[in-house]
């Protein structure tokens, strides 16, 4: 796998006077914010979402940041490149993909219109036509081997409405990606934001989680997905999550302190109704176990036994479970099986 970009293979990412470098040269901070500027690095963002959510296929595509187009600045956001030609990318937005594909970011706070439509269009041709494509193949590239991925947040309908008026196609065969027939090269315009319904569309509905999650309106399900999915990375994978990380964070910061501290009370609910109950309960000595952490037939190592009535309320709440057979089911005793879901209806969650 190569990943090149424009700082030498090392991506900086400065957050006022503080630039943090992790093991393998890659520069991440809290706010990833422009010093002079003091914009959000949305597109780093997404740089850093594409790569997780291709992760599966990094050993055989390259990776270029910011390409550059000329000699003098001026740059895509991102290429995807097929090493092997004939590899398959199996989710919804790599199925479009040919061997060169250049990706259009648009964050939540730009405007997408006609302008960058053609602009993108243009961007292919002179990547067509660049010296280090020149170079590197011997001959332009072949307008047959490319594609154009326009990535934004949410649905563009005057540009859709624009685009039909002028004689385009649009389709959209898969939820939220919609292809645009008619112009030279092939063209999709994905949508990040979360479809309503919640439908699932398997594994790659765990990928785009990456690109769902950069939006300055982050919904509390998706945050907690974004989450889930950040504790199931490798290291090595862990510090393009950071940089997300840290932009969802910093646009969604009111909103996210307001659901620690509701999550905060809730505990401190769970706690006085989890302790009547354990006190009400009889179960062979079972109560004083949880209580002291002993809970039994779950993973040792769990030193206290609020701990597990924690992570019991949590399943529950994500499993969406309202029968405690069901807690018992994924290993919970039966204790805090009842425990937990009678604490639950009485909070009013469930």
């Amino acid at each position: 796998m190569r990943y090149n970009n424009k700082q030498n293979d090392k991506l900086n990412i400065s957050n006022g006077d503080t630039t943090q470098t992790t093991e393998i040269g890659v520069a991440t901070s809290a706010a990833s914010s422009d010093d002079t500027t003091g914009r959000i690095q949305w597109h780093t963002g997404f740089v850093h979402a594409m790569r997780l959510y291709l992760k599966d296929y990094e050993d055989d595509i390259e990776f270029n940041e910011e390409f550059q187009l000329t000699r003098k600045p001026l740059s895509i956001d991102l290429t995807v490149v097929k090493k092997p030609d004939d590899l398959v990318i199996d989710n919804n937005i790599g199925r479009f993909f040919r061997k060169h594909n250049i990706l259009e970011y648009k964050s939540p706070k730009d405007e997408l219109n006609l302008e960058t439509f053609y602009k993108v269009q243009a961007y292919a041709l002179l990547y067509m036509i660049s010296p280090a494509n020149c170079d590197a193949y011997g001959a332009p590239i072949c307008e047959n081997d490319m594609t154009i991925s326009i990535v934004r947040a949410a649905y563009p309908r005057e540009l859709m409405k624009e685009l039909k008026e002028l004689g385009y196609t649009i389709r959209e065969n898969i939820r939220n990606i919609y292809h645009v027939d008619g112009a030279q090269f092939p063209i999709q315009i994905v949508i990040t934001k979360p479809s309503s319904d919640a439908e699932s569309s398997g594994k790659d509905e765990k990928d785009i989680i990456w690109l769902n999650a950069l939006t300055a309106d982050i919904s509390k399900d998706t945050y907690n997905d974004f989450l889930n999915n950040v504790n199931e990375l490798d290291s090595r994978h862990s510090m393009f999550a950071e940089t997300i990380f840290a932009i969802v964070s910093d646009v969604n910061e009111e909103k996210i302190e307001t659901w620690k501290e509701a999550h905060s009370m809730m505990n401190d609910a769970m706690k006085r109704i989890m302790a009547k109950e354990l006190k009400e309960s009889k179960d062979e000595g079972r109560s004083e176990g949880l209580v002291e952490g002993r809970s039994e037939g779950l993973a040792e190592g769990r030193s206290e036994g609020q701990d597990l009535l924690t992570e019991a309320m949590l399943t529950a709440q994500k499993e969406n479970i309202s029968d405690p057979a069901k807690l018992e089911e994924l290993g919970y005793d039966k204790n805090t099986s009842i425990c937990t879901i009678t604490a639950l209806k009485k909070l009013g969650i469930i």
